[in-house]
C-alpha cells in the first residue's frame, strides 16, 4: 500500500518521501527512497524528514511489541522452551501528531497533514476513530486483516471533518489514487 500512495502521490503532482523496508517492488518514479529494516530505523527516518514534509501518510503496519533485548547472533535450538521478554514500541504516528500538536502552537497554524492506517480484527470503525483522536491525525484508513497479501481490499475512511466512507473491493492502485484525492480536497 505505501508503494501504492506514493505512486499515486507522484502522478498527482508531489515530491515523495518513501520510507520503507526493503522489498522486491521497485521504488516509483521521482521518490527518494529510504530503506530501513527496524521500527527504530523507520523512526528515525520519519523524525530526519518530517520538518520538510506537507503530509505524512503512515501506512506501514509496524509492529506494536519489539524484543526487549534482541539477540546479537542466531539463537541454536536447545530442545528447551524460551521465553522473549517485550517492550512496546515506540508510537511513530502518535509521536508525529505530538510535532504537529507543537508546530501549530507554535506556528499558529496546521501545516502538516497526517493520515495513519488502522489495521484491526473487531471494531474496525470504533478503533480506528479513536486512534484518529488520540493521535491528533487528520485521516484515518481502517481495514481487517483480510488486506494483508491481497491484490484487492476494503477500507473505511474518516478524516477529523467527515464522516465514514467505504471503498469496496478495489486494487489498492485505485484506493491510493483515492485516498491522495481525499488529502488534496477533503482534510487541506
Amino acid at each position: 500500500m505505501g508503494y501504492a500512495l506514493a505512486r499515486a502521490a507522484l502522478k498527482a503532482g508531489h515530491t515523495v518521501t518513501l520510507i520503507a523496508a526493503p522489498t522486491s517492488q521497485k521504488p516509483p518514479g521521482e521518490a527518494k527512497l529510504v530503506n530501513v529494516e527496524t521500527a527504530a530505523q523507520m523512526f528515525d527516518a520519519v523524525k530526519k524528514h518530517f520538518s520538510r514534509c506537507d503530509c505524512l501518510i503512515m501506512a506501514a503496519a509496524v509492529a506494536d511489541y519489539t524484543p526487549a533485548s534482541p539477540a546479537k547472533s542466531k539463537i541454536k535450538k536447545s530442545g528447551k522452551s524460551m521465553t522473549i521478554k517485550l517492550k512496546p514500541t515506540t508510537d511513530i504516528l502518535r509521536w508525529a501528531g505530538k510535532q504537529k500538536r507543537l508546530t501549530c502552537q507554535r506556528a499558529k497554524e496546521n501545516r502538516t497533514i497526517i493520515v495513519g492506517f488502522a489495521l484491526e480484527d473487531k471494531a474496525v470503525r470504533a478503533r480506528a476513530e479513536k486512534k484518529l483522536k488520540e493521535k491528533n491525525l487528520d485521516m484515518i484508513i481502517a481495514n481487517t486483516v483480510d488486506a494483508i497479501n491481497s491484490d484487492k481490499s476494503s477500507v473505511h475512511i474518516k478524516t477529523i471533518k467527515s464522516e465514514w466512507a467505504e471503498i469496496r473491493n478495489k486494487s489498492k492502485t485505485v484506493i491510493a489514487k483515492q485516498i491522495i484525492h481525499l488529502v488534496e480536497t477533503t482534510v487541506q
